[in-house]
């Protein structure tokens, strides 16, 4: 799983989102690559520009870290000689246990302060109305009227993905949400989000069921087009095809139902007779329950 530090990274500086603006009040129109010296051992999270050519530097925190006042002085002395300007700093901490770290140094003349945010104490609304997945995502480390409701529907959003982009948001979301006690939860939910993924790729699952699906659509296509032939009349064919391809679609959902059941075992007669009964629609939500079933017993006690 990606570290803390490359996801919020990579949520932080989406071009779309509105999550730095809402913590900062600045709005970052470029971001940049800092390599600090070998010898400073330092490594500076997220440097970008805002609106008005300003530096401003962000930091994420999991933990308290009591030197983390000397930490931002060493970074903005470095951009302040790279650059010739020191940036305005902000170290967003992350972390579930209380914030106590120093946000201010001092010592003889020298006199040093940084904004420390706590994302717990923020308002998450604002960005799980957003219409950006990321911003979406950092909400979940924020103040949010209902965490679990929140996660849900993320994880519809994360849904409408395609495969490759869905897996990265959901691990986001599962590192994110581990930091405020969700982690199982979304664990859970998600389950059910990749369970027709881990199918299609499986070597012979796959296979089976993008050829049920194929079949069921031809099944719909031939019947539609005998029964138009029958009729004889355009309104036929068109009848024929429309009830052909809704048979042919009942057929690949009530298909692909019975490959899931193969997992938990033989499938007895009340189910196949309730399954007989059901339409598509009806089918589709029966394999949802089936994929988050561990026996058939819970089947049937529906």
């Amino acid at each position: 799983m990606q570290d803390f530090d490359s996801i919020l990274k990579q949520l932080l500086r989406d071009p779309d989102g509105l999550a730095v603006r809402h913590i900062t009040g600045h709005r970052i129109v470029s971001w940049r690559n800092v390599e600090m010296p070998a010898t400073r051992s330092l490594r500076a999270d997220s440097i970008g520009k805002d609106e008005f050519a300003q530096s401003v530097q962000l930091e994420c925190q999991t933990h308290n870290d009591p030197k983390m006042a000397v930490r931002m002085l060493n970074y903005g002395a470095w951009l302040l000689a790279d650059e010739g300007q020191f940036p305005l700093q902000y170290v967003l901490y992350i972390g579930s246990s209380p914030m106590s770290m120093p946000d201010a140094f001092a010592a003889h003349s020298i006199r040093f302060s940084y904004t420390l945010v706590d994302l717990k104490t923020l308002d998450g609304e604002p960005l799980m109305a957003s219409h950006d997945l990321g911003d979406n995502i950092l909400s979940v480390l924020m103040r949010l009227r209902d965490k679990r409701e929140a996660a849900r529907t993320i994880l519809d959003r994360i849904g409408e993905l395609g495969t490759a982009d869905r897996r990265v948001a959901y691990r986001q979301l599962l590192t994110l949400a581990g930091l405020r006690q969700l982690g199982e939860f979304v664990k859970e939910e998600g389950k059910k989000m990749f369970a027709l993924d881990d199918y299609l790729e499986h070597d012979v699952f796959g296979p089976l069921v993008l050829q049920g699906l194929e079949q069921g659509r031809e099944e719909g296509r031939q019947e539609g087009r005998q029964e138009g032939r029958q009729e004889g009349r355009q309104e036929g064919r068109q009848e024929g095809r429309q009830e052909g391809r809704l048979e042919g679609e009942r057929a690949s959902a009530l298909a692909f139902l019975h490959l899931i059941l193969e997992r938990l075992g033989p499938v007895p007669d009340v189910l196949e007779r309730r399954y007989a009964t059901l339409g598509t629609a009806e089918l589709r939500e029966e394999s949802k329950r089936a994929l988050g079933a561990q026996s058939i017993a819970e089947l049937l006690q529906a």
